[in-house]
C-alpha cells in the first residue's frame, strides 16, 4: 500500500507519513525542503522498507509537472497537505507573498488532483485527503489569503466527493485547529498557549483513523469540533474571539 504526503517533510506531514508507514504502508513525501526529506526519510526507514521523497516547488508549474512525471501508480492514500502562511495586515502584505500561499494551498491540489486522475493514479477504493483548516469555521483575521485558500480548498474537496462518488475514490476533508509546530509558531504572534497546541502525531493518527472508517469531513479534537459548532451557529462571536487573540496583536508585524 502507497501513502503519498505533500509537504512530508514538515512536522504534520511527516507525522501522517510516520502513522501511515508504521501501520504498513509505504510512504511517498512531496516537499520542497530536500534536506529535511533526507532526515524525515531516515526516520521512516525504520517503519518500512520502501520510503521515497520527491523534491519540488508545488507553488510552480515546474514543480508541479515534475511531482505528475514522478508519481507512482496505485496510490491508496494521497494527502495534500503541504501549505503556508502570510500574517499581518492585509494591505500592507506582500502581494508576491499572497500568490504564493493561494499557488501552493490551493491550486497545487487542484492541478495535482487532475494529475492524478488524469492518469489513473487512483484505483478504485483509494482516498484522498485535503487538509484544510478550522478557520474554516471560525475566521482568521490577520491571515486572509490563508483562509481563502483554506475555505476554497474545503469547497473543492466538496465537489471532488460527488464527481468521484462512482469510481469509487474516497474523500475526506481535515479541519484542524493550532497544532503544536514550527509552522504555527512561526507564524502566531502570540505563542504563550502552545502547550494547548494539538501534537501533530495526535492529529496524524485522527487523520488515519479518518481515512480507515472513510470520513467526509473531520475536525480532531473535541476543542476544535466545539469552536467549530460555535463558528457555525454563531459566527459573530467567533469572529470577535479570533480578532482579539490574532488581529488586534498583529500591530505593523508581518509573518512569512
Amino acid at each position: 500500500m502507497k501513502c503519498v504526503v505533500t509537504g512530508g517533510a514538515g512536522d504534520i506531514g511527516a507525522a501522517i507519513l510516520q502513522s501511515f508507514a508504521s501501520r504498513g504502508y509505504n510512504p511517498i513525501g512531496i516537499d520542497i525542503n530536500a534536506e529535511a526529506a533526507t532526515r524525515v526519510s531516515r526516520e521512516l526507514a525504520r517503519y518500512a522498507d520502501e520510503v521515497s521523497f520527491i523534491v519540488a516547488d508545488l507553488a510552480t508549474d515546474a514543480g508541479i509537472a515534475k511531482v505528475a512525471a514522478q508519481l507512482p501508480p496505485d496510490i491508496d492514500v494521497f494527502v495534500h497537505a503541504a501549505g503556508i502562511n502570510a500574517v499581518g495586515k492585509f494591505e500592507r502584505l506582500s502581494l508576491e507573498r499572497q500568490r504564493a500561499v493561494i499557488n501552493l494551498n490551493l491550486l497545487a491540489p487542484m492541478l495535482l488532483t487532475k494529475a492524478l486522475l488524469e492518469h489513473g493514479r487512483l484505483p478504485a477504493h483509494s482516498s484522498l485527503v485535503f487538509v484544510s483548516s478550522l478557520s474554516h469555521f471560525v475566521s482568521y483575521p490577520g491571515a486572509s489569503a490563508y483562509a481563502a485558500s483554506k475555505d476554497g480548498l474545503a469547497a473543492y474537496a466538496r465537489n471532488v466527493s460527488v464527481a468521484l462518488a462512482d469510481l469509487p475514490v474516497h474523500v475526506t476533508t481535515v479541519y484542524p485547529g493550532a497544532t503544536r509546530t514550527a509552522h504555527a509558531h512561526r507564524y502566531s504572534p502570540d505563542n504563550s498557549r502552545e502547550r494547548r497546541r494539538m501534537r501533530p502525531e495526535v492529529l496524524a493518527d485522527a487523520i488515519f483513523e479518518g481515512v480507515q472508517t472513510r470520513q467526509h469531513q473531520l475536525i480532531p479534537g473535541f476543542g476544535n469540533r466545539l469552536a467549530a459548532f460555535v463558528g457555525k451557529h454563531s459566527p459573530k462571536l467567533t469572529e470577535r474571539i479570533m480578532r482579539k487573540t490574532i488581529f488586534d496583536k498583529l500591530g505593523e508585524r508581518q509573518f512569512y
